[in-house]
């Protein structure tokens, strides 16, 4: 799926990306813009469970503390969609999510050590800010 984003130990430097806040604006206005597909910029601050210190390479990872930082996850599911849950899942836990309304199942890229919906569950659609809508950096 594109756009792609280069992984954090990528040799070509961070990716810059082109953000359409417009779309958030459309949304919160009850238009339907988000798509499976998009990858979208995230406030963090709903992630409890990433409360570990930010990774020297991303400055995209976590802060739960500051709304400022963004994340950057590809929707894959929207409300009413059933998602089928990938490891780690925890023990006891329906393997099968339905999403609710006003929620969305992200993803990161890189499914080895991404801090997503596989470990939060469905993620609230207003903390969306931004669709990737192009990458600027690396050309390609």
């Amino acid at each position: 799926m594109q756009p792609t984003l280069n992984p954090d130990s990528s040799m070509m430097g961070k990716d810059v990306v082109v953000l359409n806040r417009y779309a958030a604006v459309l949304a919160s206005a009850g238009r339907d813009v988000w798509k499976v597909g998009d990858v979208v910029a995230m406030v963090s601050v709903f992630l409890p469970s990433l409360c570990s210190p930010p990774s020297q390479t991303s400055t995209l990872r976590s802060s739960p503390t500051d709304p400022n930082i963004l994340l950057m996850k590809r929707i894959l599911a929207l409300p009413g969609a059933i998602v089928s849950v990938r490891p780690p899942h925890k023990a006891g836990e329906e393997r099968f999510v339905r999403i609710p309304p006003g929620r969305c199942w992200i993803e990161g890229d890189e499914s080895f050590h991404s801090r997503d919906s596989t470990h939060f569950g469905p993620a609230p659609l207003g903390l969306i800010k931004a669709r990737v809508d192009y990458i600027a950096w690396p050309p390609g």
